[in-house]
This record gives structure tokens, C-alpha cells and sequence, in this order.
């Protein structure tokens, strides 16, 4: 059974080694994740059996805008909604003019956000998603890990 963690401490050192095996290679990265932790206002661990196999972060930027940063799966669990449910996990206090920005692991790169609603999801991608979550640009609607 999967276990889901809400801002519970998170040692960096951990979590700098569940960042390396999802691919994440960065010089310096405890110290870069100990500031990341700092500067969020909340996030989400996943463990199956005491392992991490998920981590996303929020931060807020303004009393109406939110990022959430970060969505990392491990590999092996890629595909199974567990980066989406991470994603509504940290959006879902977002009050009904908060505009909630999501940037995960595989699709950070600068682009216009759409919005994801009824009609531009597509079977396989993130629906699941709150219409108030923005998804960056369109290849994350069409599919990807999630």
C-alpha cells in the first residue's frame, strides 16, 4: 500500500538519492533540495514499504498564484496516476481565484499555460487533475508519464 506524507521533515540526503535514481543528476544536490525544502510551503512524499517512490512540492507566490514544483516518480511507477494524484494533493486548497502552476521533473521548460479542462483532455493524460491546475504546454495533456 502505497503512503502519502504531507510535510512531514524529509531528510535531504534521502531524498537527494531518490532524485539520482529517477534520473535527476545535480552537483551539490543536497544542499540545492535543502534550499527547495525551505522555500516550500508544503509537499508530498510517497512510500510503498518504506521506500520513496514520489515527491512534489508547492510553493506559494502571491496570495493568488501557487507553483508546484517538482513531481518526481521513480520510474517503476510511472504511468499509474501517482503523479497526478500528487498533483491534486497540493492544489487542492486552492481557493476558487487561485491559478495553481505545475511543473514536473519531465516537462519543466518555459511555455504558455493552458488550462485543463473537459475538452482538452485526452484518455491517458492527467484529467484527473483539478480544471484549476495549469499544465504548462500541451504535451503534458497528450501524455507523457501520466
Amino acid at each position: 500500500m502505497i503512503e502519502v506524507e504531507r510535510n512531514n521533515p524529509v531528510d535531504a540526503v534521502a531524498l537527494g538519492e531518490f532524485f539520482a535514481r529517477c534520473g535527476w543528476e545535480e552537483p551539490d544536490a543536497v544542499v540545492k533540495l535543502e534550499w527547495a525544502l525551505a522555500a516550500a510551503d508544503e509537499w508530498v512524499v510517497c512510500r510503498l514499504d518504506g521506500e520513496m517512490i514520489g515527491f512534489g512540492r508547492a510553493c506559494r507566490l502571491s496570495p493568488v498564484r501557487r507553483v508546484v514544483f517538482d513531481l518526481v516518480v521513480d520510474p517503476r511507477f510511472r504511468g499509474t496516476g501517482l503523479q497526478a494524484g500528487m498533483a491534486r494533493l497540493l492544489a487542492e486548497g486552492a481557493g476558487d481565484l487561485e491559478e495553481v502552476s505545475v511543473f514536473s521533473a519531465t516537462w519543466a521548460a518555459p511555455a504558455g499555460y493552458l488550462p485543463v479542462t473537459k475538452d482538452d483532455a485526452r484518455p491517458g493524460g492527467p484529467a484527473t487533475v483539478s480544471p484549476k491546475v495549469y499544465l504548462g504546454k500541451r504535451s503534458i495533456i497528450s501524455g507523457g508519464d501520466e
